[in-house]
């Protein structure tokens, strides 16, 4: 269910134009990342500089937008400055069904403006903005401003972080929600593109082909995601849910991913922070499930940390207060930054001081300075200008080897390979750098099974067919970010077929949406290798391959046997 037209905006000139893509396009790459990466490489945007106007920001809904649950999701790509790779990041929220509901199934954002601009974007098409009002401000304060001048507007905005550059800067989206990894937030900055604001209308219905069998499909998945383990659990306490069970796999990671102990999971779980703090549901425009959690926290409204924020300002620096981490995802959020990088790199500078490697002033457990980072990274103050590089970078810089945790610049999530053997090929290969998204293979290793294409573990530290499993679940997981579909719907493939072949009129059979996963997945691909960055860059850094104890149980993966099956499965030399 297509709008069949893509907005296409030039910061510099303020030349807007609609681009009508082919038809083939859609329906050979469905929508979101696949659609994406098409016109991507189309655009040569693998040879532009992250930080120039030649590198375009493509943000891209999908066919159910504005239509299925769970569905409201917008994909943003572009070149990552993080990683010089293939950069995309999704985000829920309103923006995606108020983009495709005003006739838009993307928008391309070019050029770079001479002094700050947001764009605004209706039926009619877009307008560009000043923004200097807005320069300076925090992405709460941002949101607010434009919504009194606009009304009833989703918008998507950067802070300080995005301002000035800090490669892991992430994109803030009606309020909570955040398109997070691979810095596109320094992408917007880059152009002097404080914010989109997406006009609510009813200018696009998407009807779908076959509305009887439509209904049906989703009436299906949405009885199992409600009767799932990860909708009841998402649904009281979040993702944050699961720190106390990671612990017990040894899944959680634990100084600075030096250790496979924490101890006081329960002190940082949401569990925890639900039953003393929690005041509503909250989560993405048409979502039965509201992962997310307004707070009362000291009589102020505070959303919930996920799993990731939990973990990474939680565990991964010896810090055991939840009230802390409740600050810090605030803070970190109003600022407009990953969670996940920002964590790991103050990690790394808490790890080599405390090795005698540098001295960044910080020790593990330094909750209060660690917070004094987070800001002085976004402003980049004083050390807060090394560590808004990113680890690779900190490395590089100091003449270091293997202890910056991170795959192809993007830093490693919350997720331990030595838990779950199959995540070491699946951070190694993941065109975005280490992910624990879209693939979750922790859930494969868990007892997930998708028995169509042979997706099953039988042991989480065994490592022979880990290459073969994570091959196959790379191909299937890529439809989700087409779709754009939230990760945490426990879709099956039959349904993803039914609901694509009722919404569409098309025949999109278990087999064609693999192999739609498979074509996107190696377009991307393609793109890194035209960036630079390929198969010397599959690897993983040595901090996470030493055994420690706890859950992991002192196993460390065959990172090289993986890689050998993942790569002749998939044919490449």
């Amino acid at each position: 269910m297509y709008a069949g037209k893509i907005l296409r905006v030039n910061l510099e000139s303020r030349e807007v134009k609609v681009f009508e893509p082919e038809k083939s396009l859609y329906e050979e790459f469905v929508g979101g990342g696949g659609v994406a990466v098409n016109l991507h490489l189309k655009m040569e945007s693998y040879k532009a500089e992250p930080f120039s106007k030649e590198n375009p920001l493509i943000i891209m809904t999908g066919p159910l937008t504005a239509s299925a649950f769970s569905c409201s999701r917008a994909q943003f790509t572009a070149r990552s400055p993080l990683t010089y790779a293939w950069g995309e990041s999704s985000s829920g929220g309103k923006f995606a069904t108020y983009l495709k509901r005003a006739g838009w199934d993307g928008l391309i954002v070019e050029g770079k403006s001479d002094k700050p601009v947001y764009v605004y974007v209706d039926s009619s098409g877009a307008e560009v903005k000043d923004a200097s009002f807005l320069w300076g401000k925090t992405t709460y304060e941002t949101q607010e401003e434009i919504k009194k001048d606009e009304g009833d507007v989703s918008v998507a905005a950067i802070g300080p972080a995005g301002e000035n550059l800090v490669r892991y800067a992430c994109i803030l989206v009606d309020n909570s929600r955040a398109a997070g990894r691979t810095g596109m937030g320094a992408v917007m900055g880059s152009k002097n593109l404080k914010a989109i604001a997406i006009a609510k209308e009813e200018k696009f219905t998407p009807e779908p082909k076959n509305i009887e069998e439509y209904r049906k499909a989703m009436n299906d998945l949405l009885t199992r995601f409600k009767e799932s383990f990860m909708g009841k659990m998402l649904r009281e306490v979040g993702t944050g849910g699961y720190v106390e069970s990671a612990e017990m796999f040894g899944d959680l990671p634990v100084r600075y991913f030096t250790r496979g102990v924490f101890g006081k999971a329960d002190k940082i779980s949401s569990n925890y922070i639900v039953e003393r703090y929690f005041e509503k549901h909250d989560g993405c425009l048409g979502c039965p499930i509201k992962c997310g959690k307004v707070l009362n926290y000291k009589g102020e409204k505070y959303h919930l940390p996920e799993y990731e924020t939990l973990a990474s300002y939680g565990s991964l620096l010896m810090i055991d207060s939840a009230e802390v981490l409740i600050e810090m995802n605030h803070l970190a959020n109003s600022l407009g930054m990953d969670t996940i990088s920002s964590g790991v790199t103050i990690g790394m500078a808490m790890y080599l001081t405390e090795e005698g490697i540098k001295d960044f002033g910080i020790k593990f457990g330094e909750a209060e300075k660690a917070k004094q980072l987070l800001e002085d990274i976004a402003y980049r103050r004083g050390i807060g200008d090394l560590l808004a590089e990113g680890t690779m970078r900190i490395e590089e810089k100091l003449g270091l080897e293997g202890i910056a945790a991170h795959v192809r610049g993007l830093e490693i999530p919350m997720h331990d390979p030595r838990a779950f053997s199959s995540l070491a090929v699946a951070y190694a290969t993941n065109n975005r750098g280490a992910c624990h998204l879209p693939h979750q293979m922790y859930n494969v290793e868990m007892g997930m099974k998708i028995k169509e294409y042979g997706i099953v573990s039988e042991d989480r530290f065994e490592n022979k067919g880990k290459g073969i499993i994570t091959a196959k679940m790379q191909n299937y997981a890529e439809i989700f970010n087409s779709l754009v579909m939230c990760v945490f719907v426990p879709a099956k493939p039959k349904q993803i077929s039914a609901l694509l072949s009722s919404a569409t009129g098309l025949d999109y059979s278990v087999e064609r949406i693999y192999e739609i996963g498979e074509r996107t997945f190696l377009k991307k691909r393609e793109f890194n290798e035209l960036a630079g960055r390929g198969k010397e860059y599959d690897k993983l850094p040595k901090i996470i391959l030493q055994p420690v104890e706890g859950g992991s149980e002192g196993n460390v993966p065959d990172i090289e046997l993986q890689l050998k099956e993942y790569y002749e499965f998939r044919g490449w030399n």
